[in-house]
């Protein structure tokens, strides 16, 4: 009986040992891009981005609580529907153009958003953001590669956010 316990203790730690080996050699950073085109202009798309108070089209989030605001710079939690909170710190505001932020508290993870307007020729907006995550924990990291779609997650923003316009131009 005991050497049953021996055997699943191996296993155990060996299968720990491995994610971990696994987890080191992943990058600490993952990046995507994602580009998109809105009918609305660039300044309709801006305010929408830059107001962190009106987040009711946001299908993945309960809700925003802004934190601290000092001259449009600000510190607010988004809380998911599913409870996580991630902590965000405006970076830099170029009206109609340009929008960053700071992921400064995440599960596990830190990172960066950037989200650049062009006025296409049509009167519209061509809308291109970009994320960066940054993740030390190696078993985190490893969790983030099989059950974190960056991709997924822009491509449901992008989404939520032409609904907003939409709603917006009616």
């Amino acid at each position: 009986m005991m050497s049953f316990f021996i055997y699943f203790f191996i296993i155990v730690v060996g299968i720990v040992a491995l994610i971990c080996i696994v987890g080191l050699l992943l990058p600490n950073e993952r990046t995507a891009t994602s580009e998109c085109y809105y009918n609305a202009s660039p300044e309709k798309v801006y305010n929408a981005l830059t107001n962190n108070v009106d987040c009711g089209y946001r299908s993945d989030l309960e809700k925003v609580v802004i934190i601290e605001e000092n001259d449009g710079i600000e510190v607010w939690d988004e809380i998911a529907k599913n409870g996580s909170v991630i902590r965000f710190r405006t970076a830099n505001k170029q009206p109609y153009s340009l929008y960053e932020f700071d992921i400064i508290r995440g599960n596990g993870f830190t990172g960066h958003w950037k989200g650049e307007l062009k006025l296409t020729s049509t009167g519209g907006t061509h809308f291109t953001s970009t994320e960066t995550i940054r993740i030390k924990n190696p078993f985190v990291k490893l969790l983030s590669y099989l059950f974190f779609d960056l991709e997924k997650f822009m491509h449901t923003y992008q989404n939520d956010l032409r609904v907003k316009l939409s709603e917006d131009i009616a």
